[in-house]
């Protein structure tokens, strides 16, 4: 297995579980999203106000496809990065897609205060129907259908998904 890739909706917990994920298993932590600000020369908010979502989605699939050059990372990625095909076929087949599954309520509560731009163009309602849209697309993403309860604290969640990985290496030499 090369890497560990997290996906999930905005506030499931991607960026904290990843940090301690990589911490406990002694691997790089990747932020997508920090790749991607670093690629661009400007925060995301930014991308998206001055080049708009489509150039944002285009950063987003080149630093996705970098991912190919890297090994032995526990990578967070965008919320939406794996909704879209052109992402989940860029990824290399011997990584570990895993989908960190927290109740909308959950995901809402921990970013409605943020400066993401999706939340000033949607409603609530809006922003619960994109998310169960969304969820879709991350089962698919996530391979043999590895999807983790992130409903739980990080350190419960990490654990988890050291387990998963330890299952899916096999044996060491």
């Amino acid at each position: 297995m090369n890497n560990l890739i997290l996906c999930g909706f905005m506030g499931c917990g991607k960026t904290t579980v990843g940090k301690l994920l990589a911490k406990r298993l002694g691997l790089e932590y990747i932020d997508l999203d920090d790749e991607i600000i670093r690629e661009a020369g400007m925060p995301i908010p930014d991308i998206f106000s001055i080049y708009g979502e489509a150039h944002f989605r285009d950063l987003e699939h080149e630093a996705v496809h970098n991912l190919a050059r890297r090994v032995n990372c526990v990578v967070s990625t965008g919320g939406g990065a794996m909704t879209f095909d052109r992402n989940i076929e860029a990824i290399d087949q011997r990584d570990l897609v895993v989908f960190l599954d927290a109740p909308f309520e959950v995901c809402y509560s921990r970013i409605k205060d943020s400066d993401r731009p999706i939340l000033r163009q949607n409603t609530p309602e809006q922003f619960q129907a994109l998310f169960a849209r969304r969820r879709e697309a991350y089962r698919k993403a996530a391979q043999n259908g590895l999807t983790i309860d992130a409903g739980r604290s990080a350190d419960e969640v990490a654990a988890d998904i050291a387990l998963l990985r330890e299952k899916n290496q096999g044996p060491r030499p």
